[in-house]
């Protein structure tokens, strides 16, 4: 596994010296008319009434900048708008524009938005790069390093990979790192010598590198990339490597990539942040950059992830967006307080206003006890009910919402923490189909999670691919299997690998047809019977190994954990997590989840329930709401993260805000509901309702 032949294919790569400076296209008011038609959007979308719209001004510039763009603002919008206008005018056969953000909203926007323009078809395929992050480090560094290498690509899966290693481990070793208070997740590389940082050991000692339980645990991290398994995480180190290793590799890329766009730029965890200065911005020659975010929703993909102090967001060279035109000036009072550094912002939505003839709903508190809280969210389907019309429910694109902070169950169950999580409103919640991009421990969750997901969407492409990412995973369960490169659509690409074999590819097309296009339920009985086979044999066809190990048989397994159930209604509901109210007729449909679940989407209506961390959040909150405090720069680290995530969950919505509080918190000292609490919160354009 040297290193000469990586460095001898990457020198063959480098050679740049010849590339023409870059001038970047100029953004005119026709370009800006231009793309407002391509767009469907209003002549003025991007200026205003007035001309004044600080959107047009972004649009034009092509400067260092960093935008920092309030809930609503169109920012999405604006960054397609300005792709399209710069893709149309690109004068570059062999330069691209790169544009990253944590999810691949990015470039589904731009396939949705732009459709099958030709414009959009440019900015889908070289030398342009649209994508995640992670997917750009893995594609452009990490990947072909690690193949230069002779290192097979098997599967990028943490949980995955770090199991693998853990169950390969001496049981001695296992059993020492055991007794330490470790888990498999100390496996995790750190560097290409295969070592896994710091160990602690005992009460205040350190694993030395030398013992035998540290060269083990080594050993087992060298084989497992050997054989192609590997951490997410673990492709940030494998990219710094080559940057490491072969000069030139920086330039090649500013070179290819000579404009930026970031999208959710808060959102860059100090890992994301350091790596993409290293790429993009250290040193001279440092490309065009523009960053898109808003400071006061950085709440990254868990409460665990570490803020960027490399390169933070927003930088000085930062251009304001204050209006929001999803919601009005109503949601816009109540959230504004909860930003760290407040915008002002100014409720320029929603686009219109509800069939009753109201520009918004009765934006609600629900005050429940220990006894009502699991009724809290048949009086907000009631409040849905009462305040959309029956057309306005129908709508594809209707989207109500209950979010929480804390979505899975604590360790140990206490009274006093009650409402811990979202489980106590709704007991057959789910957490595990929550996850932006949930890896479910068996092959009926990835349909399900997928079947929610195209309900949420009114499109079947997330259940399609869900049940293909779901079979590649299998795919990669097997010992001795072939090694898969890594694809961006997984449908697409287990379609391809199909494409000779005539029964298996038959059976692939008989899975996608009845789960998606009848849209059946699985299961347990059909599951047994039939469909276990059926994908047992798809994946091994693919792997060309057998599926017989016990990892494989767990993934293929019925049993999903406690909510095991195969009545098939019963199921449904159990399983896409959503609440439909009322439960013999449903009427609305709820999308019940985390907050950091919902994070840059939109909603019609969202509930924010409390839930617990540290303390109950909305009673720590109480202030921002009944507008005594604003802003929370002075605040400590617990508290500031509660006001962002906090933040994002109440600007979700276009017309309905509701919150769902303890009685104990608008209680006065003898234990009886305070009048004067309460009518704070009424000045405020909040009715209080008890549940």
């Amino acid at each position: 596994m040297g290193s000469t032949s990586g460095h001898a294919q990457w020198g063959r790569e480098l050679s740049v010296s010849d590339t023409p400076s870059f001038d970047p296209p100029e953004v005119t008011d026709e370009d800006i008319g231009w793309v407002s038609r391509l767009l469907k959007l209003p002549l003025d979308a991007f200026c205003g009434e007035d001309g004044t719209d600080s959107r047009q001004e972004v649009l034009k510039s092509m400067e260092q900048m960093d935008v920092a763009a309030c809930p609503g603002s169109g920012k999405t919008t604006l960054l397609v708008a300005k792709l399209a206008i710069l893709a149309e005018k690109w004068p570059y056969r062999t330069r691209g524009i790169c544009v990253l953000s944590h999810t691949n909203g990015a470039r589904n926007e731009i396939e949705t938005r732009l459709g099958n323009t030709t414009v959009g078809r440019r900015l889908l395929s070289y030398p342009h790069h649209i994508g995640t992050i992670h997917g750009f480090v893995n594609e452009i560094l990490a990947l072909p390093w690690l193949r230069s290498q002779g290192y097979p690509i098997k599967m990028i899966d943490t949980n995955i990979c770090l199991q693998r290693r853990w169950n390969a481990l001496p049981f001695p070793t296992r059993s020492s790192l055991e007794k330490n208070h470790h888990d498999h997740s100390v496996l995790a590389v750190k560097s290409s010598n295969f070592s896994v940082g710091e160990v602690s050991w005992g009460k205040r000692n350190v694993l030395g590198t030398n013992t035998p339980t540290y060269c083990a645990i080594r050993d087992i991290c060298r084989l497992s990339t050997a054989e192609g398994y590997f951490c997410y995480d673990e492709m940030f180190m494998w990219a710094g490597d080559l940057m490491d290793k072969v000069p030139g590799v920086v330039e090649v890329i500013r070179q290819r990539f000579p404009v930026l766009f970031i999208d959710e730029a808060q959102d860059n965890s100090e890992q994301q942040s350091a790596i993409l200065h290293r790429i993009f911005i250290d040193g001279g020659g440092t490309v065009i950059r523009q960053r898109f975010g808003d400071e006061n929703q950085a709440i990254f993909d868990s409460m665990r992830g570490k803020e960027a102090t490399t390169d933070r967001f927003p930088g000085k060279i930062k251009k304001d967006l204050p209006n929001s035109h999803r919601f009005g000036q109503m949601i816009a009072d109540l959230a504004d307080p909860l930003g760290l550094i407040p915008h002002g912002l100014k409720g320029h939505g929603p686009k219109k206003t509800l069939d009753s003839g109201s520009p918004e709903g009765r934006h609600t508190i629900f005050v429940f006890d220990d006894d009502s809280a699991v009724k809290v969210l048949d009086a907000y389907g009631e409040l849905l009910v009462e305040t959309f019309s029956e057309p306005e429910l129908r709508e594809k694109t209707f989207t109500a919402t209950a979010v929480g902070q804390i979505h899975t169950p604590p360790d140990e169950e206490t009274n006093h923490k009650f409402p811990n999580h979202i489980g106590h409103y709704w007991a057959d919640y789910n957490p595990e189909l929550t996850r932006q991009d949930p890896k479910p421990p068996t092959f009926v969750q990835y349909i399900f999670v997928g079947m929610g997901r195209a309900e949420t969407k009114g499109e079947t492409y997330p259940t399609i691919e869900k049940i293909a990412e779901g079979i590649l995973r299998l795919t990669g369960m097997a010992e001795g299997g072939k090694t898969l490169p890594h694809r961006r659509y997984s449908h697409r690409h287990v379609l391809e690998l199909l494409e000779e074999h005539v029964h298996a590819g038959g059976g692939y097309k008989d899975l996608i047809a009845r789960f998606v296009m009848k849209r059946e339920t699985p299961t347990k009985e059909t599951w047994d019977d039939h469909w276990r086979g059926v994908v047992r044999e798809i994946a091994e066809t693919i792997a060309g190994a057998s599926l017989s190990n016990q990892e494989a048989k767990e993934f293929l397994a019925w049993k999903q954990g406690p909510d095991d159930l195969a009545s098939p209604p019963v199921a449904r509901k159990n399983r896409d997590n959503i609440y439909r109210y009322p439960n013999d007729d449903p009427k609305v449909h709820i999308h019940v989840g985390s907050i950091h679940s919902v994070k840059s989407e939109t909603h019609a209506a969202t509930l924010v329930m409390e839930t617990f961390w540290y303390q109950h959040n909305l009673d720590s909150l109480t202030p921002w709401l009944d507008g005594s405090n604003s802003g929370g720069q002075s605040k400590g680290v617990h508290q500031q993260f509660r006001l962002k995530l906090h933040y994002v969950a109440m600007t979700r919505p276009t017309h309905l805000l509701c919150l769902a509080m303890k009685q104990s918190s608008l209680e006065d000292g003898n234990g009886a509901l305070d009048h004067h609490a309460i009518q704070k919160l009424i000045l405020r354009g909040l009715q209080v309702k008890r549940v």
